[in-house]
């Protein structure tokens, strides 16, 4: 008489336990409707021992109800158990102004010599002007490639975007355009397309919430970049002294949340409010990445998100 027969661990299906435990064979005749429970004491009943633990965390919580945010598209992801927490259309494809600039930055530390020293050009204040993004460097002005990214990442500077990408097309010719869509590419991130290093191209650049959450996971991997975006002020200066900058953090949670690794903001008409943000979780070994995108209170969204992920999920 055939017979299939399923093992199924009990003990570690429903505790997410590491141990030897008793299984229950059952066993389902083909030719008749006759289910028989073997006893799990007779020795002739095989053992399972689970090769990985299981982790069931974070649960959720269905008495706490879920989040009212004011943004278009929203992720909120843990990194540890890889699970998306929160989502409001996280597959569509919006303008995400200057969150931009941390792929820039990803490119850049990959492509440059960070102790590089470039000249500000007219034409990098020119196109930052014409987009309406303003300047906060001055023209023949030189910086290090790092101080550059850290201009560019803590206060939000275009005018550091474009110079950057000016720098490394003359110097290596490397076009870091073509090197971001490149990464694109290379993370999965299908519905994302750069056209310029700032964000303020916010007509033809796009990217989702979902793609976002790939870049900022790609880019743990260099701790500096987060170090940098979690500094909420700091002083630059040009590579002869005279001159000197004092950059204040765009993102206004720093201070407000104490749990912060690190955070980019974007902001555009077009786009509206933007945000990345992440913290550590309740889970120690965990970090929680939020995104928010064209949001008209994106702090308050964000900030919302975190402390909601701690009452709405059950860590431990």
């Amino acid at each position: 008489m055939a017979a299939k027969f399923f093992l199924v661990s009990i003990l570690d299906l429903l505790l997410g336990i590491n141990f030897l435990s008793p299984i229950l064979l059952v066993q389902n005749s083909i030719d008749s409707d006759e289910v028989v429970y073997l006893n799990p004491k007779n020795q002739s009943i095989p053992y399972l021992l689970p090769t990985t633990e299981t982790n069931y965390f974070p649960i959720r919580d269905w008495e706490v109800s879920e989040p009212i945010l004011s943004a278009r598209s929203v992720l909120l992801f843990d990194s540890a158990s890889e699970k998306t927490l929160f989502s409001v259309s996280p597959e569509t494809k919006l303008p995400i102004a200057s969150l931009t600039k941390l792929m820039t930055a990803v490119v850049v530390v990959e492509n440059m010599n960070l102790d590089d020293v470039v000249e500000i050009k007219k034409s990098a204040i020119e196109k930052s002007q014409k987009q309406g993004g303003g300047n906060d460097l001055y023209e023949k002005e030189k910086m290090k490639a790092a101080d550059l990214v850290k201009v560019m990442l803590i206060e939000s500077s275009n005018v550091a975007a474009y110079a950057l990408a000016e720098y490394s097309e003359e110097h290596y010719g490397v076009n870091l355009i073509e090197k971001m869509n490149e990464k694109t590419k290379t993370l999965e991130m299908n519905d994302t397309f750069f056209t310029e290093s700032a964000g303020l191209d916010d007509e033809n650049s796009f990217s989702t919430s979902q793609d976002l959450i790939k870049l900022v996971k790609y880019s743990f991997r260099y701790g500096n970049l987060y170090d940098i975006l979690k500094t909420q002020r700091t002083e630059i200066a040009s590579t002869d002294g005279i001159l000197r900058h004092q950059i204040l953090n765009t993102n206004q949670l720093l201070g407000r949340l104490f749990n912060i690794i690190g955070g980019k903001t974007g902001f555009t008409q077009r786009a509206g409010g933007s945000m990345i943000l992440v913290t550590e979780a309740p889970n120690p070994q965990s970090r929680l990445i939020a995104v928010v995108l064209d949001s008209n209170d994106r702090f308050n969204d964000t900030e919302k998100l975190i402390e909601w992920a701690g009452k709405a999920y059950l860590w431990k």
